[in-house]
């Protein structure tokens, strides 16, 4: 019986040890590496890296002067879509505003929007004076209605864009994404150059995308610039129904004090209307260069009526330092025999074209320059109804091309 007992007393401490190191197997380690909490439900384990505000593939090409921290960005097919929280209580900025409150019964009424979800959404809201104060609500700065026409106008705004190093950043933006600049050509009929050139005008190819919270600019101005109300509130319809449609996070998204975005400077509406999966991977994100590229020629397309069979503009001359005989800008039209009567002659043959034209000044310091346009360059005003926005446009997307092709 004493015998019988050591066995089980021995048998006892064995099991006890054993348990003790399977115990001691399984204890987790904490790493010596900080770890950095991303939106996303993804950990990134370097602190020097800050997420981007959308989910684009990560991309390394060390011959290409894009690749820094700030565009290694998660791919999104690894990340969760985000499920916004519901809320019966309405906070933010404009918890009390009665005519946010209407918008959001509108936004129940109108698209089934679910009324908890657009609590919380706009319980995050934070409101954006500086976006009120570009567009002058508080009337503190003088109107400046005039600048395009002062002496010199043009060359103060084309030395912002006609650059060498933005010359140099559009021929390698270009060489990285070839495949799909041309697939868009072929698609869409769109040259290269033109899409580029509108990435570089708008973002200088991607280096600058913006930083005001979209929600909170289009929120605020939707509800304080009564002058233009109606224009942001339907963009902030459109904003919401894109970030339940593409389930992303309403506040992760930064963008111009205006509400654009990407490096395609989308408003919501046109981004709902136009934008497209480039890349296929089953998002649209305009933070993407593919989706960006594919965009901006599908709208050139779509809302420009671009035709590739006629040229954009041409440079004119004329015998005089300064212009005023007739109206001038992107909307004006005159048959080419009318302006040759007055004296302009082309500087080239104009690729054969001899269709109706628009006449635009553009004001130097020591002479006005005479340009035609044709309805490529009115397309191009789709995107900021200006004669310098497109001419820069233009400009850019010729320099661009010279130095891509080395002629």
């Amino acid at each position: 019986m004493t015998k019988i007992k050591i066995i089980m007393l021995l048998s006892l401490v064995l099991l006890i040890s054993s348990c003790v190191k399977r115990e001691q197997a399984t204890t987790l380690q904490v790493p010596d590496t900080p770890t950095i909490y991303n939106p996303s439900q993804v950990l990134v384990t370097t602190p020097d890296y800050t997420p981007n505000i959308n989910n684009t593939p990560i991309v390394m090409d060390n011959s290409s002067p894009f690749n820094t921290l700030d565009n290694i960005i998660i791919q999104p097919d690894t990340i969760p879509a985000y499920t916004i929280p519901r809320s019966r209580y309405l906070g933010g900025a404009y918890r009390n505003n009665y005519n946010l409150k209407k918008f959001i019964n509108m936004m129940v009424s109108k698209y089934n929007y679910d009324r908890y979800t657009l609590n919380s959404i706009f319980s995050t809201v934070s409101r954006d004076t500086k976006a009120l104060k570009k567009y002058n609500v508080f009337k503190t700065a003088k109107p400046t209605y005039s600048k395009a026409t002062k002496v010199g106008s043009w060359d103060k705004y084309r030395a912002n864009f006609i650059t060498p190093s933005r010359i140099n950043n559009g021929v390698a933006f270009w060489k990285e994404n070839k495949i799909y600049l041309d697939r868009a050509s072929q698609k869409y009929g769109v040259a290269p150059e033109y899409i580029v050139g509108i990435i570089g005008v708008e973002t200088n190819f991607g280096s600058y995308t913006g930083n005001h919270s979209v929600m909170d600019a289009l929120t605020t101005l939707a509800i304080e610039f009564k002058k233009r109300s109606k224009f942001f509130k339907g963009e902030l319809e459109s904003y919401l129904l894109m970030i339940r449609d593409e389930k992303l996070d309403p506040q992760r998204i930064k963008g111009s004090y205006a509400g654009a975005f990407g490096l395609a400077q989308f408003m919501p509406t046109a981004f709902r209307q136009h934008a497209v999966d480039f890349d296929g991977d089953g998002h649209i994100n305009l933070f993407t260069k593919a989706d960006a590229i594919g965009s901006i020629a599908k709208y050139f397309i779509e809302r420009g009526k671009w035709n590739n069979r006629i040229p954009v503009t041409m440079k004119t001359y004329y015998n005089k330092k300064r212009f005023h005989g007739l109206t001038t800008g992107f909307k004006t039209k005159y048959s080419q025999k009318h302006l040759l009567s007055l004296g302009m002659r082309p500087s080239s043959n104009f690729y054969g074209y001899r269709g109706d034209v628009s006449l635009i000044k553009l004001s130097r310091y020591d002479r006005d320059e005479l340009w035609w346009g044709t309805d490529n360059f009115y397309a191009i005003t789709k995107y900021n109804p200006k004669d310098h926005y497109a001419m820069a446009v233009h400009q850019l997307a010729q320099a661009v091309r010279k130095s891509f092709y080395g002629r």
